[in-house]
């Protein structure tokens, strides 16, 4: 029994051994096997496809940065123009292409193309970066300023349009000054008001004497100096404009109604043509366009015309007259400057105050056929 037994152990051990021999063998054949490389196509394969999703991912990326660009450009309130190195027109954001009235697909192309109708903006991309400049241009104003970049990104120029807002710091100088000089005029007109009721009361009585010649004469300069005195108490009067909707051709013809009767009107022709609105004070509104006529038929002479011309926020007051230079147009918009010997300087300003009051500009300009238009812009 333990023969067999111990004959058993015998065989069995190395037929263990062999069969733990073979068993490991397989084992390492198997891991062997499992770490060959695939063959060259699969790797190629996987490799392109990791790149392509890579890629992907990445321009994603970009996709969403290019976006966000855009839109922090196209938020600011100024226009901002771009030309890289190869004077391409790199980027130009919304409020540029509304200021300058084209289309996003003019981005990429040839920047002296694009930008042949507007030279001032050319000159400004060729400028050194510094502080910013205005200047006219196209009818408005403009303010400019390259910015600091570096040469291998090109020229950058920011621009927007500040002509209504020098406009509007002209209107809150002119209320300044106004307001100084009412201030000024309205005590010395008092003062004259008080004098001429004595000298008044002088003449009515110099008048119930006998002394009818020299009562007259004084009487007549009294009334003359009330006139101006009235004029400047006018000037000096603090403005408070009333704001609603106007027909212009409405208001232009009630002023025509009332200068036709006064004795200035006589011998010139009056017409008005056109239709507009606009948004003011109509009372001031009348007395201003009654001055203007008024200061247009004194300019025309017998037999000539002035014509009310009106479109939408704006209206013109042409006359045949001899025409101003620029700088005596200027001048006479001043307070106390008259052209005539016989004026009181205060009929065109005070125009011009009542227009700017409720939001108006008065300019005077030379016609090129002749005479003076004043033009009256909302």
């Amino acid at each position: 029994m333990h023969s067999r037994v111990l004959a058993w152990l015998v065989v069995a051990l190395p037929l263990g051994a062999v069969l733990g021999g073979l068993l490991l063998l397989l084992f390492r054949w198997v891991r062997v096997r499992r770490r060959q490389p695939a063959d060259p196509e699969s790797l190629l394969l996987s490799a392109v496809s990791g790149s392509l999703r890579e890629r992907g991912e990445l321009a994603a990326t970009l996709g969403e940065l290019r976006t966000v660009h855009e839109r922090l450009l196209d938020a600011l309130p100024m226009g901002l123009i771009w030309v890289d190195q190869r004077q391409r027109l790199a980027a130009l954001n919304r409020r540029g292409r509304e200021l300058l009235g084209v289309t996003p697909g003019v981005v990429g192309l040839e920047a002296p193309f694009v930008l042949e109708p507007f030279p001032w903006l050319r000159e400004a991309l060729e400028r050194d970066p510094g502080p910013a400049h205005r200047l006219g241009a196209r009818g408005r104003r403009w303010r400019l300023q390259r910015i600091e970049a570096p040469d291998r990104i090109g020229a950058l120029v920011q621009f927007e349009d500040v002509t209504e807002a020098e406009l509007e710091e002209r209107r809150r100088q002119l209320r300044d000054r106004f307001a100084e000089l009412g201030e000024m005029t309205a005590g010395v007109a008092h003062q004259l008001k008080n004098g001429l009721a004595v000298l008044k009361g002088q003449g009515q009585l110099l008048k119930r004497a006998g002394h009818g010649e020299a009562a007259r004469a004084l009487l007549e300069e009294t009334e003359e100096l009330e006139r101006l005195v009235q004029r400047f108490l006018q000037w000096a009067k603090p403005l408070d404009p009333a704001s609603e909707d106007l027909r212009l051709e409405e208001a232009a013809a009630q002023a025509l109604t009332e200068l036709k009767r006064r004795p200035v009107s006589q011998g010139r022709v009056l017409l008005c043509e056109g239709t507009g609105s606009a948004s003011g004070d109509p009372i001031l509104l009348h007395e201003a366009l009654v001055n203007l006529l008024e200061n247009a038929c004194q300019a025309t002479p017998m037999g000539g015309r002035v014509l009310v011309r009106i479109a939408e926020q704006r209206l013109d007051i042409l006359d045949e007259g001899p025409g101003l230079s620029e700088d005596t147009a200027i001048r006479m918009l001043r307070p106390f400057e008259s052209g005539r010997p016989d004026g009181t300087g205060l009929g065109l300003p005070l125009a011009l105050k009542w227009l700017n009051a409720q939001g108006a500009d008065l300019r005077l300009t030379p016609r090129p056929e002749g005479g003076t238009c004043a033009e009256i812009r909302w």
